[in-house]
């Protein structure tokens, strides 16, 4: 009887992954698509390192350069031949897909450990409509960027601090942000074992050195403008978002490629340094909670990133939900609810209604699906003001302790995670 909930999610989320591989065999998905087919077809001529010089817009690390190469050739591109499009479109989206599926898996093992999340959860996460419309529609590889945080924290629980820090960057080679996550990870590891804790800096910076070694020794300024320092898009979400509304020609926009104006960087900086001192401050606060604690962790991070976060794109809305399951089912749910509903708009309106088929014109929109992105960001202030404890404000967690936030859920059962320490 104690297997039919689990099969039940597995079912959901294998008909999810259906779903979105039928919706990534037959839709072309967002603008983001085409800027990949121009970095795959420039890449399969002349190699990651030349697209770098020549392409602004290429901002991914080399790995998942040489991927989208690779898929342009086997969509049937050559020096000679245009790829298929579609299958282009599809082999680009098949890696999100199936990592979807795996975090699903990943959170069903952590749950036999330590019974969090609740079952129906993990049924929602595997359903997820934001999900959905990120990995089998929009176009990005962002959903790989979950998969290797929640296969970080598996090595964690394990006690394997080298595989930690090599599965830690191996998530970077999607994009830097993973990033975030390094002083959770490090003082994880430091208050268990300070060897460890080298063990796992080490593991993590030799390789990242070791993916990134040809542009950083061929072409280092070019590499680090367009990837370790990359800014993202001002002025469509939260607090850049409504400096944009203001109409104060200094804050004024949606800005990409353009230079900030000497305003907007004061603001950009500031909101990082926001960002990075609380992360250090949570990271510091929960370094005693057990290896499954760390998905918890991770969750009051993003919750951080987002409330402050300078620039975005909407299918970063797909890292957050592995991550604030395990904190709080019931905040997991008002923010699946919140950013399902703004991804729709998004794409609903960007795609010119439905059926999606294409979704371009993002900035031509933007009256239209700029309001509701404020829902989701909206879930992430509140999550913050009402659990700003984490951040040493307010009272502290009697005893030490570290809250069970998923306490509300009706399943109380302790953890059984054994300790790494």
């Amino acid at each position: 009887m104690k297997k039919k909930p689990e099969l039940l999610v597995l079912l959901i989320a294998l008909l999810a992954m259906a779903a979105k591989l039928y919706c990534a065999s037959t839709t072309y998905g967002t603008v983001d698509e085409v800027f990949f087919y121009r970095f795959a077809q420039n890449i399969a001529h002349e190699g990651v390192v030349n697209n770098y010089l020549h392409d602004p817009l290429f901002n991914h690390p080399p790995l998942l350069g040489n991927y989208l190469g690779f898929i342009y050739e086997l969509a049937g591109g050559s020096n000679t031949t245009r790829a298929s499009g579609q299958r282009f479109a599809f082999y680009q989206r098949l890696p999100g897909i199936i990592a979807d599926f795996i975090v699903v898996l990943g959170l069903l093992w952590v749950r036999r450990r330590t019974g969090r999340p609740p079952w129906w959860a993990i049924a929602v996460l595997a359903a997820s409509p934001i999900s959905f419309m990120v990995s089998g529609y929009h176009g990005n590889f962002d959903p790989l960027i979950p998969l290797g945080l929640v296969l970080t924290v598996l090595a964690c629980i394990h006690g394997r601090a080298l595989l930690a820090g090599v599965l830690l960057a191996v998530a970077c080679q999607v994009k830097i942000i993973p990033l975030i996550m390094s002083p959770v990870l490090f003082f994880f590891w430091w208050h268990r074992s300070k060897e460890r804790a080298v063990t796992f800096v080490v593991a993590n910076v030799l390789t990242l050195l070791l993916c990134w070694s040809a542009p950083l020794l061929a072409i280092p300024g070019v590499f680090a403008r367009h990837v370790l320092v990359y800014n993202s898009i001002w002025g469509w979400w939260g607090i850049t978002y409504l400096l944009n509304m203001t109409g104060i020609p200094a804050f004024a926009g949606i800005v990409s490629m353009k230079p900030l104006t000497p305003a907007e960087t004061w603001v950009v900086q500031a909101l990082k340094l926001l960002i990075i001192v609380g992360t250090l401050v949570v990271a510091w606060r929960r370094r005693k909670g057990s290896a499954a604690d760390l998905l918890a962790t991770m969750a009051v991070v993003w919750a951080l990133f987002f409330t402050f976060a300078p620039g975005f794109g909407v299918q970063y809305l797909v890292w957050v939900s592995p991550f604030l399951i395990y904190y709080s089912a019931r905040w997991f749910l008002a923010f699946t609810a919140a950013g399902s509903v703004a991804l729709f708009v998004f794409y609903n309106s960007i795609s010119n209604g439905m059926p999606w088929q294409k979704g371009i014109g993002l900035e031509r929109f933007f009256p239209v699906w700029g309001p509701p992105l404020l829902l989701p960001w909206v879930v992430f202030v509140a999550f913050v003001i009402l659990n700003r404890r984490e951040f040493g404000i307010g009272a502290a967690p009697q005893n030490g302790q570290l809250d069970d936030a998923s306490g509300e859920t009706g399943e109380s059962a302790p953890s059984t995670a054994p300790s790494v320490s």
